[in-house]
C-alpha cells in the first residue's frame, strides 16, 4: 500500500493540530500521535518527523525509509479517520527494522486504532 500525497500529513499547522488536539504514546524508539477525525475521507492520515538529533541526512533518511515499509505492511488495519504523527526519537536510529516495526505493532496495541483479531498479532511485549 503505497501513501498517496493526500494520506500524508505536510503543513506545520496539521502536525501542531495533532499535537495540540490529539493524544499520544511513548516508546523506546517512536512517539506516536494521534487524533480521530470524523470528516477525514481518507482511512487515515500519516506524518513523519525525524529530527536532526537522530543524525545526519542519511540516517534520518534511512529510519523514513524504514518506517514508510512498516506502515506500507501494517497500515490497512488502522481504523478510519485518524491523523498520526510518529515520530523517531533518538534511538530509532540505531534500531533494526524489525524493532521498529514491534514497537509500531505494540503502539497500535495500546490505543484504538485497529481492531484487533485474536490470531492477527500475537500478545508479545515490546
Amino acid at each position: 500500500m503505497k501513501l498517496p500525497r493526500s494520506r500524508r500529513i505536510t503543513r506545520r499547522a496539521d502536525f501542531q493540530r495533532v499535537r495540540a488536539s490529539g493524544q499520544s504514546i511513548r516508546g523506546k524508539f517512536l512517539v506516536l500521535g494521534y487524533m480521530a477525525d470524523e470528516n477525514l475521507t481518507e482511512p487515515f492520515r500519516l506524518g513523519l518527523i525525524t529530527t536532526k538529533r537522530l543524525g545526519d541526512a542519511v540516517v534520518r533518511n534511512r529510519v523514513r525509509r524504514r518506517l514508510r515499509a512498516i506502515i506500507q505492511r501494517t497500515g490497512e488495519r488502522v481504523l478510519n479517520p485518524h491523523w498520526i504523527v510518529l515520530i523517531a526519537r533518538g534511538a530509532a536510529a540505531a534500531a533494526t527494522s524489525e524493532q521498529l516495526e514491534k514497537e509500531w505493532k505494540w503502539m497500535l496495541r495500546r490505543v484504538p486504532l485497529t481492531e484487533r483479531k485474536s490470531d492477527e498479532w500475537p500478545d508479545d511485549e515490546r
